[in-house]
């Protein structure tokens, strides 16, 4: 079987104090490219990035000029990147050792792999197949060819990545449920781009 090249796609702003825990937290034997979109950090971000670059050839270094937030960052990451499957993944987060386990599976069959998250304050989230719409977040790994024409858009009564979940629900993908925790989400965490949504911010 030919190997399934995997792209990791991560926006990235004034995430200093976490981007290295981060990349570290790849498996670089499954990554076929790591693309991170610097969005004008102000902060020394990019300096660790491209430090980073020299022992890590495969992580590749998008800059915005200008600040266009998280979704529009992640939209250019998607457009951008050329692997089989997607692994989207926020820059103050980091996968555990099981991401291993959950890439071992990905066989090319299905459209979309789950996984399950633990956050920092040690609550679970399990991804259902019951869930429909609910819970978008970072839980899956995706067919690059099956995303098409989703994408986050920016709304402030929703997180730009539901719209993107509906648009890829919509297509009825072929989905497979690991039941694996292989995701440490960063919440809560004063502002984040989740807290900034909750408190109307964004």
């Amino acid at each position: 079987m030919i190997p399934i090249k995997f792209s990791f796609l991560t926006p990235a702003y004034n995430s200093e104090k976490w981007i290295k825990r981060l990349l570290d937290s790849i498996p670089k034997q499954y990554a076929y490219e790591i693309l991170i979109c610097d969005d004008a950090s102000t902060d020394n971000t990019l300096n660790i990035l491209l430090d980073y670059q020299k022992k890590c050839p495969q992580l590749k270094i998008l800059k915005n000029e200008q600040n266009i937030g998280a979704s529009e960052s992640y939209n250019r990451l998607i457009e951008e990147a050329t692997g089989d499957y997607v692994a989207i993944i926020d820059s103050d987060d980091i996968y555990l050792p099981t991401i291993v386990d959950v890439l071992e599976q990905i066989d090319g069959e299905y459209d979309i792999y789950y996984y399950n998250m633990l956050t920092k304050n040690g609550q679970a989230f399990i991804k259902q197949p019951t869930d429909g719409y609910m819970w978008p977040g970072q839980f899956k790994i995706i067919r690059r060819s099956f995303i098409g024409d989703a994408r986050f858009v920016t709304r402030r009564e929703y997180a730009g990545d539901t719209d993107f979940n509906m648009a890829l629900l919509n297509k009825g993908p072929k989905c497979k449920y690991t039941g694996i925790f292989a995701y440490w989400y960063n919440y809560p965490r004063e502002n984040s781009e989740s807290d900034l949504h909750l408190r109307g911010l964004k």
